[in-house]
């Protein structure tokens, strides 16, 4: 049964060996002690008499499954899903979010409601004892279930990152198609995992699989690895299994791909124009790789798919068939937030969830209003709506799910190799061989960011003040300048309306990725990073 994931951990490790770090500490606050998490009951295999594994005679899901349970966990889960009472298992399928540090009041609704679980966004992050401490409290309040509360974050990096004051800064998802080595990206994607499951946290929403169109992309942008489906693909294959294997579950997110519509399903309904062999070409490539290689869960965005009529994806039956039936997936399908203008505009909230269920979500995501959402649920199982065998089946991948989160880790250092942000820094200029002279004078971006740079460019024995090559950060998808040096800290779209000899971008404004960018400029670490979307640049790519 574990054979896929200890071979998954064993790749990883001889990654990791050769890191000499400890592991972070993370100390429990006095007045925070978490109490403990509930007992997991591990179902195993049946054996015939030469030892072989027997599946389940008629089981729902083909045994195993492609992301690591058996069919006779499988069965386990549904037969206690089945024994729940509609009440309960209505909360089985719903994760709500907390955005507020408060332990009682959150405790207290995932007990009350039966939940599946919580995401964690910023305003319940203090630091890292706090947010320990907190997580600590949640996986205690599952009551007397043996599964656990799945307690998630949303950690993309980049412009979407939640545990800032307790991890440090993550570089945005971009640099992942930026640097080639998908073992780096899958080392550093395993210390993030690590880092989150030091913390307590389950769960994390991501990688990013959209693939993205560059700015006439509203919302995903440098969330997304590239333009190129392949590198998308490949990048999200190295980040979850990363995240796996670091202890944490991937949610692959957001299909059918929120990279190339013209509308933030934050503020309205996004309609895909595309064909869906279109899309199969495009969009759903990096999907289908991370299922064929074995991804737990898919989150479903809303998106309006021509093709597939009006509903949008996360209400619609032909969007989960094509997941489960064309791209074979059978792990959890989550729903993107109920509470976006997308859906909100459409569906009051229990009409909402009920749709999204009966449309074979297994998870709903953050209803616009909890007490509706289950109400809705268990006045559709009353009046047949919504069939018990749905909820059952929605319920019971959801527990298996909540069991493959609590197996057994191997420790991994919780700690993000620099080699990843340094391999990931993009640079084209006009003399890659010589990127700064001997001294330089730093411009734009922010009091913090230009210290950043001047500190590590000093380490490197580069002298920084007011005379020598000219760096100018710039921030923002769209910022430029002119100067010896452009640096671009958010996305690099800018870049080709800078001026400059040598052009950079770093994927990130934190302390790691501006360590990287002065690495490369001093001529330290040779330049790797490729451009992963299109750019006009007046200078050739320096990566070798």
């Amino acid at each position: 049964m574990k054979a896929r994931r200890v071979a998954r951990g064993r790749r990883i490790e001889a990654l990791l060996a050769a890191i000499a770090i400890g592991a972070i500490v993370v100390a429990w606050r006095a007045d925070a002690e978490p109490q403990p998490a509930p007992a997991v009951t591990v179902v195993a295999e049946p054996a015939t008499a030469s030892g072989s594994a027997t599946p389940s005679p008629t089981p729902t899901v083909a045994p195993p499954l492609a992301w690591g349970p058996w069919a006779s966990e499988w069965d386990a889960a549904l037969a206690d899903a089945q024994a729940l009472t509609v009440e309960q298992a209505a909360g089985q399928v719903i994760m709500v979010s907390l955005d507020s540090p408060a332990v009682k009041p959150s405790t207290a609704l995932v007990r009350d409601r039966h939940l599946a679980g919580v995401l964690l966004l910023g305003g319940a992050v203090v630091d890292a004892a706090q947010v320990t401490g907190l997580n600590g409290y949640l996986a205690g309040a599952g009551g007397g279930r043996d599964w656990p509360v799945m307690i998630a974050t949303d950690e993309e990096g980049g412009a979407v990152q939640r545990l800032r004051p307790a991890i440090g800064y993550v570089s945005a998802f971009m640099a992942a198609g930026a640097n080639t080595d998908a073992d780096e990206t899958r080392a550093y994607y395993t210390g993030l995992g690590a880092q989150l499951a030091a913390l307590g946290f389950t769960m994390d929403m991501a990688p990013v699989a959209d693939v993205t169109v560059g700015l006439g992309d509203p919302t995903i942008r440098t969330r997304s690895a590239g333009s190129d489906p392949q590198v998308v693909g490949r990048a999200v294959k190295a980040a979850w299994t990363g995240l796996d294997a670091g202890g944490v579950t991937p949610v692959v997110k957001h299909f059918p791909g929120h990279g190339s519509v013209a509308v933030d399903s934050h503020t309205g309904l996004p309609h895909q124009a595309a064909t869906i062999s279109q899309l199969a070409q495009r969009d759903f490539v990096p999907f289908a790789d991370a299922i064929s290689a074995g991804a737990p869960s898919v989150m479903m965005g809303h998106i309006q798919v021509a093709e597939w009529g009006e509903a949008p994806a996360t209400v619609n039956p032909l969007a989960y068939a094509y997941l489960r039936d064309d791209l074979g997936f059978d792990g959890v399908i989550m729903t993107d937030a109920m509470n976006m203008q997308a859906i909100t505009a459409l569906y009051a909230p229990g009409a909402a969830t009920v749709a999204a269920l009966n449309a074979g979500a297994d998870l709903v995501l953050m209803p616009a209003d909890l007490d509706a959402a289950l109400a809705g649920i268990e006045a559709a199982i009353a009046d047949g709506s919504l069939p018990r065998s749905r909820l059952d089946d929605a319920a019971a991948r959801v527990i298996l799910l909540a069991r493959y989160q609590a197996r057994d880790q191997q420790a991994f250092p919780a700690m993000r190799p620099q080699e990843f942000v340094e391999g990931s820094v993009a640079v084209s200029s006009l003399d890659c061989a010589a990127l700064i002279g001997p001294s330089v004078k730093i411009s734009g971006g922010t009091d913090a960011q230009r210290a950043l740079l001047a500190n590590a460019l000093v380490a490197h024995g580069v002298s920084v003040g007011t005379k020598g090559t000219s760096i100018a950060l710039v921030t923002g998808d769209t910022g430029h300048a002119d100067a010896t040096v452009v640096v671009a800290l958010g996305g690099p779209w800018g870049l080709p309306a800078s001026s400059a000899h040598t052009y950079v971008a770093a994927w990130g404004e934190g302390e790691e990725q501006l360590a990287a960018v002065a690495a490369v400029l001093a001529g330290d670490v040779e330049p790797r990073g490729t451009w992963p979307v299109s750019l006009k640049l007046p200078a050739p790519e320096c990566a070798a």
